[in-house]
């Protein structure tokens, strides 16, 4: 009895960590989209390039896994490699 209590004051909290991974869906995809047009009119060095490159695909990863949350930042680090904040 006790066992079903604790799963069920469990089982809200387990739905709301997977939840937790949200985020900005929508503006990850729209900044995908933004990012890649600005990385191939890149032509600055081609290790930065590749870089922002790698940042291109972690976001895609991150997306896919339903953490919208880093797909974001590794799409912010890629605008920052392009506007050269290294």
């Amino acid at each position: 009895m006790h066992r079903l209590a604790l799963i069920l004051i469990l089982l809200p909290l387990a739905g709301a960590h997977a939840a937790g991974k949200g985020g900005d869906f929508d503006g990850c995809e729209k900044g995908q989209t933004e990012v890649a047009k600005q990385a191939a009119d890149f032509h600055g060095e081609a290790r930065i390039k590749q870089l922002i490159d790698a940042d291109l695909q972690r976001s895609e990863k991150e997306l896919n896994e339903g953490d919208a949350d880093e797909c974001i930042e590794a799409l912010d680090h890629a605008r920052k490699l392009i506007a050269g904040q290294y």
